[in-house]
């Protein structure tokens, strides 16, 4: 019952926290330097992320992606291949960002470009 109310009072704490508009991160994310404007910062399964700039990368086993954001004003694609329930294709902008289920994945593509 203690871990029961000990959980429910973090998750708690963490909306409200949510809710006044402050950011809510953790391990070394938070840490971690930020990437420059026209870039995707992409995080990867392993606990690492990095910044990619323009063109094309491939992300494969042990550093699968976990996250992808887009950085300033560029367009990212995100092309994930695995099995069916994984596999997805994403198009980022603006500063958004996508997560990605790492568990069945066996790679992925990350293209940045200029945003249209």
């Amino acid at each position: 019952m203690g871990v029961a109310v000990r959980r429910g009072l973090v998750r708690g704490c963490v909306v409200a926290a949510l809710g006044l508009g402050f950011a809510v991160v953790g391990g070394h994310e938070a840490a971690a330097e930020a990437c420059p404007d026209g870039t995707a910062r992409v995080f990867l399964s392993n606990e690492t992320n990095t910044c990619q700039g323009r063109g094309v990368a491939s992300y494969s086993a042990p550093g699968l992606v976990s996250r992808v954001c887009s950085v300033g004003p560029v367009k990212v694609v995100v092309d994930i291949t695995g099995s069916r329930y994984v596999a997805r294709h994403v198009e980022l902008e603006n500063g958004r960002c996508a997560q990605f289920e790492y568990k069945g994945q066996s790679g992925a593509t990350v293209q940045v470009s200029d945003s249209d």
